[in-house]
């Protein structure tokens, strides 16, 4: 969890463009990441593996200490959409 709180802790501009909560992790998701251009991509992985599995796999790579978060997210993301 210490790499969720330093993200979480980190001063957040607000933006009005938010309208959803899953507006707001594909947001934290992205700036997480460094790829603040790619809001888009990880809205619509957040609308296609549901809330609560996106905030799942990225606390879990935020534990991680992963070389390529972005690249884990989006494979782990893959990897839960074929479970289903």
């Amino acid at each position: 969890m210490e790499g969720l709180n330093k993200i979480l802790n980190k001063p957040i501009k607000s933006n009005k463009n938010i309208h959803s909560e899953a507006h707001y992790w594909a947001d934290t998701i992205s700036s997480a990441f460094g790829e603040r251009k790619k809001f888009g991509m990880y809205l619509g992985v957040i609308k296609r593996i549901g809330i609560a599995e996106a905030k799942r796999i990225f606390i879990e790579i935020t534990d991680s200490r992963a070389q390529n978060p972005a690249k884990l997210f989006l494979w782990k993301t893959s990897q839960s959409n074929l479970k289903k």
